[in-house]
């Protein structure tokens, strides 16, 4: 038998299923499927493999097969519980398919199942997987594991699905097509797999139908430049556009651009006429487009930073006999022989009329024509109408935040359409828009800039149990350390609960000293830290916190805690451990309803019921709550189901490892359906500040160090990790421990160790500049609030006094960064201009993280739009611990108007989804015969709606390609996007991939066919040249060029695109190869083309290596060669020809000043002087 399993093993193609999720619960969802006569037995069994086939997409796929032979050899742990079980359907009928399959179900039977480690044993078989869906005869049972289990008993079909992996509409889903298709074989089984009908009429409906009804009325003017001057003239004074030091109003803009409209007019600008806008980034750009579009005309960017020989195409292609332009660039296009106006000399601008011209421009006229990147070589003009861009803004409007208008800071090309939104929408809808300076793309931070979060981080006290005896000094310093933090900022005030053991000595009920600081405050929080919850009746809970809300209007918040100390839970001894936490959870749910005023109906002594609704009510409608927590991840994710704030410490637990459960909690809170930036995490903190840091060491050295002699747990954990400790044999874990063993003068050495690790690592210790750091290292993992134990055994006067700095850490640690005049990078923007919207691609939003000022700035941002290429999931969670604000992922050709789906994004393991259809689209996945894909299955997309354009300018037989008839709705058309995507159960949209060879590179969009043609025509006759997208690692994606003839110059090359392509295309590396390798099909294999060598790029250029010199050439040198993947870097190299781009700049910019210890380095040093000398 090892021999037939090892085979079949080594054959293995684990059937996978769209859609299943890695994250099993144990919980199984059922669904009987009726079974129609003619099929039983094995051929039933065969038709249930075949239609697994049919879900995993493939002619050949592997279940996992269980049966009641296999189940009885496995529970004595030697034998595995599944086989794998292979269909292949081949071209032939589901006769012969079924045929075939019956004979290796035959063969599989006969050798029952393998060993549990004959995986093991197989040195080429890395792992055994098991298939998503697995095939059950006779058991009735699910194969553990499994996504989905097609379960044969008796002639009856269960589908049995694991409900953490495969959700329930689309369990649905697939059993109504199970069911449609067992009766389609019944009826005719001498049909081949493919060709039996998958998708019910009922799934065809809701995906053709249901799931695109998107029917909106446009919500403002049909025309770009109309819903502008409709803006214009409710805000004619609010600040319209900035642009570095220059700022114009709504009216001024307005008058501006009438201006230069009704110049153009004069020069005989007609409805939907092309003209060509070729001005940098500034109030001109800005002022041109709308006047083109006030004038009737249809603008063509032309990109200052392009090659003169594209823009020359764009200029031609287009027809544009304009070109506004400044005096400056009069010679840029020197082989044009158009009509350039000039915006800033123009003296016809003076005396022009400045009020709204009428041109009888209407919703089906051109108001823009974009070029993207063609495959046959040239670029191509998407010709863009009002009414399209007027039916986008309609889907923007339910899809953005712009009730109360906002700052929005732009920062891409008007080259790109995404532009649009940024431009026109925002002006249309009352923003202030900050356009930002194209020489300055590359700049996140100024080199000197502080690194400083704008998140923003409260403060608060936290007391523990300083004991100052009897009377009325006891509670002194709660009460002054309470007014002191009334009177300077800080956010709240907890104490906490102490029972029958060491901590707390002063505090038994939190509600009573919570009382007193009520009594003595007038504006902070008043918090519990914690209650025991599982100790008290929640009526009594409840009526304590409303009298401390009452007292403090609105005030009051409870930490609620499960207990841990065995000896507290005398008070309700049905609550002890491990009882303790569900107990914590039943009482939080229990006050919020008292809270509310609901009637909550608790046990009497003889068995019934008495209803309660507590008293005084409180001020606050609703009840602050906070779970306390330390290490286990099951609580966090707990806290965030219930939608409770989080209060944790750093007692066992490191910064990092906080920040990675804070993760876990926000997640938990996004599955739950909160939105994060509602919830607190607060951190507690042992603190003390003083003028030294070597002060604040002494005088917390010897309360912190009797703080932790109390608690057994912390010692037997410093203890494992301390570097003398011998640890006892037979002890695995440092709760194994005995601490007997320890003599005095060991404890004391494991004392010392362990207090300065907490305060080098673990509190609020030294001074303020040192607080003040830790503060922004608390900021980068999501922490929103620091509660500082400041009392757990330093002198009461001491720890008032050392309140005084830490005030200034209060008012210091969310003061504004003082900013430069001439700063104008993103960071400074943002915080200049408080930007609340931003969009970006995801390489510009990985540029923004790479920087640590400019990720500090984007706390402050409320709303992020990203889109322009796929959105990875892990870079979400990365943008969630950088700011609060909502993301957005956005989808859409620009041959469909800039974005036509949008969705929420959500941190997830692969590729975030496009989300659905906005107003008046609609989305269809089609396989390769134009028939809607079933949900989960792959296809290719299409779109419909208002949003698609007129076509391609000039390319008919194109348009005619791309854009067709729409079957399903018989009016308008439908553009094939060739991208491959699937649905999900519940209608979004995942990107898959694409059909063909184009490429979306840093937010670009590329046709390699372009690149190629130019290759071809520049190596020679002969010659054939492929170029493809490599990711050599995870996050840096490249362009590569191959081509065949012999050796190549790869400068004179990169130099001679470089005057046709703009430098995204431009390929990071060309190898030549005497030929390409083919696929059997004898096409060109682009996944068999070699990875370019790490010798350096000058191996292939004429001219001799010169090595790097002295020290800091040589740091550089290394620096590069990590960077690039270069190995060897000469003193004359250029970044960005050994591949650098701006991704890559931002990382080196990084590494350089890391290793040179320079602040002073700016990121545009680099571009202004690329060569490594």
């Amino acid at each position: 038998a090892d021999s037939f399993w090892r085979a079949r093993l080594a054959d293995m193609q684990p059937a996978r299923l769209a859609l299943a999720d890695d994250k099993p619960s144990g919980e199984i969802l059922s669904q009987q499927i009726p079974v129609p006569e003619g099929l039983s037995g094995d051929t039933l069994l065969a038709a249930l493999a075949g239609f697994a086939s049919r879900l995993a997409e493939s002619d050949s796929c592997t279940l996992a097969f269980q049966s009641p032979d296999i189940a009885a050899l496995t529970p004595a742990g030697y034998a595995n519980t599944w086989v794998p079980l292979t269909l292949k359907a081949g071209d032939g009928d589901f006769d012969q398919t079924s045929a075939t399959f019956e004979q290796a179900l035959a063969a599989a039977r006969e050798n029952l199942t393998f060993a549990c480690d004959l995986a093991v044993r197989m040195p080429d078989l890395t792992h055994l997987t098991l298939p998503d869906m697995a095939l059950s005869e006779g058991t009735g049972a699910m194969v553990n594991g499994s996504a989905l289990t097609f379960a044969a008993q008796k002639g009856q079909v269960s589908l049995l699905a694991d409900a953490g992996r495969l959700q329930a509409d689309y369990l649905d889903l697939i059993t109504a097509r199970l069911t449609g298709f067992l009766t389609e074989i019944a009826r005719d089984p001498a049909r081949a797999l493919a060709d039996i009908p998958i998708l019910p009429d009922a799934e065809r409906e809701l995906i053709v139908t249901t799931w695109n009804q998107t029917e909106t009325p446009l919500t403002g003017p049909a025309l770009i430049h109309a819903a502008f001057e409709a803006q214009v003239a409710k805000t004619p004074d609010a600040v319209a556009l900035v642009f570095e030091d220059q700022s114009l109003t709504y009216d001024a803009l307005n008058r501006a651009a009438n201006r230069l409209a009704h110049v153009l007019i004069s020069q005989g600008v007609k409805p939907g006429q092309p003209v060509a806008l070729y001005l940098p980034r500034g109030t001109d750009m800005m002022i041109g487009a709308l006047a083109i579009l006030k004038a009737g005309g249809a603008y063509v960017p032309l990109d200052p930073a392009f090659p003169a020989a594209r823009l020359a195409h764009y200029l031609q292609d287009s027809g544009a006999d304009i070109i506004v332009s400044h005096s400056s660039q009069s010679g840029a296009l020197t082989d044009a022989t158009n009509h350039s106006l000039f915006v800033d000399t123009d003296p016809r601008l003076t005396g022009a009329p400045d009020h709204n011209p009428d041109t009888g421009v209407g919703a089906d006229d051109l108001a823009y024509v974009i070029y993207t990147s063609g495959s046959t070589g040239t670029p191509k003009g998407v010709m863009v109408e009002h009414g399209n861009v007027a039916n986008f803004f309609t889907g923007m409007d339910a899809r953005i935040d712009h009730k109360n208008g906002g700052v929005w800071l732009a920062v891409t090309s008007l080259s790109f359409d995404i532009s649009v939104l940024e431009l026109f929408w925002t002006l249309s809808r009352g923003f202030k828009l900050v356009l930002f300076g194209e020489d300055r793309y590359h700049t996140a931070s100024a080199p000197d800039e502080p690194v400083h979060s704008d998140r923003h981080m409260d403060f608060s006290l936290f007391f523990w149990g300083n004991d100052d005896g009897p009377g009325p000094k006891k509670y002194q310093m709660l009460l002054d350390g309470a007014r002191f933090a009334d009177q300077h900022g800080f956010r709240a005030v907890w104490t906490p609960e102490r029972h029958f053991h060491a901590f707390g000595g002063p505090y038994p009920n939190p509600a009573i000293t919570g009382a007193a600081i009520a009594a003595v405050t007038s504006s902070i929080d008043v918090r519990s830290g914690s209650c025991v919850a599982p100790l008290h009746h929640p009526a009594r809970i409840a009526e304590e916190w409303a009298v401390i809300d009452n007292l403090t209007n609105g005030r009051a918040g409870l930490g609620i805690a499960a207990g841990w100390q065995p000896y507290d839970f005398v008070l309700r001894p049905e609550n002890a451990p491990p009882n303790n936490k569900a107990a914590m959870f039943d009482t939080i749910e229990t006050l919020r309803k008292l809270w509310r005023g609901e009637e909550v109906a608790f046990p009497l002594a003889d068995g019934t019921e008495h209803g309660v609704i507590t008293q005084p009510r409180p001020v606050s409608k609703d009840l602050p709550i906070w779970v306390t927590t330390a290490g286990n991840p099951d609580t966090w994710r707990e806290a965030g189901r219930v939608g409770a704030n989080v209060l944790t410490h750093l007692l066992g637990q490191s910064i990092d490892e906080v920040g990675g459960k804070i993760e876990i909690y926000r997640d938990a809170l996004r599955e739950a359906g909160h939105d994060p930036a509602d919830f607190t995490v607060t951190l507690m903190l042992h603190t003390y500040l003083a003028d030294s840091r070597e002060k604040a060491r002494e005088v917390a050295r010897g309360p912190m160090k009797d703080y932790l002699r109390s608690a057994a747990g912390l010692i037997k954990q410093f203890a494992w990790v301390f570097p003398a400790f011998k640890r006892p044999e037979g002890v695995s874990n440092a709760f194994e421990l005995d601490l007997g063993v320890l003599n005095d003068d060991e404890l004391e050495e494991i004392l010392d160790f362990a207090f300065l690790r907490y305060f080098e690592d673990s509190g609020l210790f030294g001074t303020v500049e040192d607080a003040l750091a830790r503060t922004e290292q608390l900021k980068q993992i999501g922490v929103d609030e620091v509660a500082c134990l400041v009392d757990y055994g330093i002198d009461s006067a001491q720890v008032l006094e050392g309140l005084k700095p830490l005030a200034d850490v209060v008012s210091g640690a969310n003061k504004a960064v003082a900013l430069a005049d001439d700063d104008f990078s993103i960071a400074a923007q943002i915080r200049r201009h408080q930007v609340s919207h931003m969009q970006m691609t995801p390489s510009m939003a990985q540029m923004v993280l790479m920087d640590d000022a400019a990720r500090g700035a984007l706390a402050q941002v409320k709303h992020l739009f990203i889109g322009g290429e796929a959105l990875p999931g892990p870079m979400v969670r990365d943008l969630n611990l950088a700011t609060p604000a909502s993301i957005e992922n956005m989808y859409g050709p620009t041959e469909t108007t800039i974005w036509s789906t949008t969705g929420p994004a959500a941190p997830c393991a692969g590729t975030v989804n496009i989300g659905r259809p906005i107003a008046n689209t609609q989305v269809y996945v089609l396989d390769a015969n134009r028939n809607p894909s079933p949900v989960g299955v792959a296809g290719e997309l299409y779109i419909g709606g208002l949003g698609v354009t007129r076509g391609y300018h000039n390319r008919d037989a194109m348009t005619a390609d791309r854009f067709t008839a729409n079957p399903f709705t018989g009016q308008g058309r439908l553009y094939r996007t060739g991208d491959r995507v699937r649905q999900r159960a519940d209608g979004r949209l995942d990107i898959l991939g694409r059909t063909d060879t184009q490429v979306k590179l840093r937010g670009y969009r590329i046709e390699l066919g372009e690149i190629e043609t130019r290759l071809a025509a520049l190596t020679g006759a002969g010659t054939q040249a492929v170029v493809i997208a490599r990711e050599e690692t995870p996050g840096d994606t490249r362009l590569v060029a191959y081509v065949t003839g012999g050796k190549v110059d790869e400068k004179t090359l990169r130099d001679a695109l470089a005057r046709d392509l703009p430098d995204y295309m431009i390929p990071a590396r060309i190898v030549a190869l005497d030929s390409f390798p083919l696929t059997p099909n004898q096409k060109i294999d682009r996944k068999a083309l070699p990875a370019p060598s790490n010798g350096a790029s000058k191996d292939n250029v004429v001219g001799a290596f010169s090595h790097p010199k002295g020290q800091i050439e040589r740091q550089l040198a290394d620096i590069w060669s990590r960077i690039l993947g270069v190995a060897r870097i000469g003193s004359n190299d250029n970044f960005f020809d050994l591949g650098g781009h701006s991704l890559l700049a931002v990382q080196a910019h990084r590494e350089i000043k890391a290793a040179l210890n320079s602040d002073k380095l700016s990121i545009t040093d680099i571009f202004r002087h690329p060569t490594l000398s």
